[in-house]
């Protein structure tokens, strides 16, 4: 009988899917293998980054839609971040207010900003 999966596995052991991880086998830094990361969890120096770099890239990408952090905002900065992003939109509105030379906008918005009282920048 033919076993058409056993040489499409095969094909994927010859394909070099993370050529980083199959040249380097083990970190130069501290000799820690890819293994022993999947294994504990844990990296060994900070040169195991650049090592794994291709084997993590694709670990993450399975695990996670993206790669940048869009979590939530812890609730004690919220205030205060929310309360700086306001600032800072009310100080771009200003300028374009003066820009386009409409200084009634300019004046409220002057008054807003001054309202907000001073946001560390």
């Amino acid at each position: 009988m033919y076993d058409l999966f056993s040489e499409f596995a095969d094909f994927f052991d010859n394909f070099d899917v993370f050529p980083t991880y199959r040249e380097v086998k083990s970190c130069p830094g501290c000799g820690r293998t890819y293994q022993s990361f999947q294994q504990t969890g844990k990296f060994g120096c900070p040169k195991c980054y650049e090592t794994f770099r291709a084997p993590i890239a694709a670990t993450l990408r399975q695990i996670q839609q993206n790669s940048k952090h869009t979590g939530k905002i812890p609730a004690a900065s919220a205030y205060e971040l929310k309360k700086k992003r306001q600032y800072e939109q009310l100080k771009a509105e200003l300028q374009k207010a003066v820009k386009e030379e409409n200084y009634e906008k300019a004046a409220q918005l002057h008054k807003q900003l001054k309202s907000l009282g001073n946001v560390n920048e």
